[in-house]
């Protein structure tokens, strides 16, 4: 994960992120948070790292070979 990794929560992530897409803006090495922008709204919130990364998933470009 780094900055500017558009990602989306989880259909099982609740507090209304289910299904959200948001865009990573910062991460905190030394304490694992990462900032997020939720792309709906425009509402800035922080995340544990490990925690933000089961209860989302990509939402990259794929690439064919």
């Amino acid at each position: 994960m780094k900055v500017g990794d558009l990602r989306v929560f989880k259909s099982h992530v609740r507090f209304g992120y289910a299904n959200r897409l948001y865009v990573v803006t910062h991460i905190n090495d030394e304490d694992s948070v990462v900032q997020i922008k939720i792309i709906h709204d425009g509402m800035i919130d922080h995340w544990d790292r490990i925690a933000l990364l089961h209860d989302s998933k990509s939402v990259a470009v794929k690439k064919c070979p």
